[in-house]
């Protein structure tokens, strides 16, 4: 009896693991950034559910206003993530963000320069299954977001945000650097809600 309990604890757990590391990390699970403005959504509470009346032609223009300077990293991450799905409907739009993206980081190379355009990359480079090609070309995002550590090796949120790169292709050792030190933010209220639902 106590065998068949603990087998029965044991999958439970590993199920609950499963659940929510499920689907392209990048793509699959939302982030929480309060009552931060982003990209229109719809009502629905799910991964994949853009506002039917957003106008995909302004998708470009809307996500670099919102990807300023100032733009908590969350933020940065939740609105390039409905991005990539927007584009899904429109892969012209999706291109012209992505050149935009890396005009802005050859340009003007900054920490959130680099991270926008590696985060962006990444994303696509998940999301080929839905779009039924890869608009990266290959190109490796995780790169760009070394790039911006390099210049803000104390961001936390940024660590947050290479750990879930590192699932996926898997870097374990970097994972776990990145985790630790996202980890470390505890006064960051939002952050650990987020890796409370990204990370068991």
């Amino acid at each position: 009896m106590r065998n068949t309990l603990l087998f029965t604890l044991g999958f439970a757990v590993l199920s609950t693991i499963f659940v929510a590391q499920a689907g392209p990390p990048l793509i699959c699970h939302p982030y929480n950034i309060g009552d931060a403005k982003s990209l229109p959504w719809g009502a629905v509470s799910a991964w994949n559910s853009p506002d039917p009346a957003y106008n995909i032609q302004n998708l470009v223009n809307d996500t670099l206003a919102i990807l300023d300077q100032s733009t908590p990293v969350l933020v940065r991450m939740e609105t390039l993530r409905r991005a990539v799905l927007y584009g899904a409907k429109d892969h012209a739009a999706a291109r012209a963000l992505l050149a935009k993206l890396k005009d802005r980081e050859a340009s003007t190379p900054s920490a959130v320069t680099y991270f926008d355009y590696g985060y962006f990359l990444a994303s696509l480079n998940q999301i080929h299954w839905l779009y039924k090609e890869d608009l990266s070309a290959g190109i490796d995002g995780y790169q760009f977001i070394e790039k911006a550590l390099a210049l803000a090796p104390d961001s936390p949120e940024m660590h947050f945000a290479a750990a879930i790169m590192a699932t996926s292709p898997s870097r374990p050792t970097e994972r776990d650097q990145h985790l630790a030190k996202a980890r470390a933010a505890k006064s960051d209220t939002l952050l650990a809600q987020n890796l409370a639902t990204h990370f068991q």
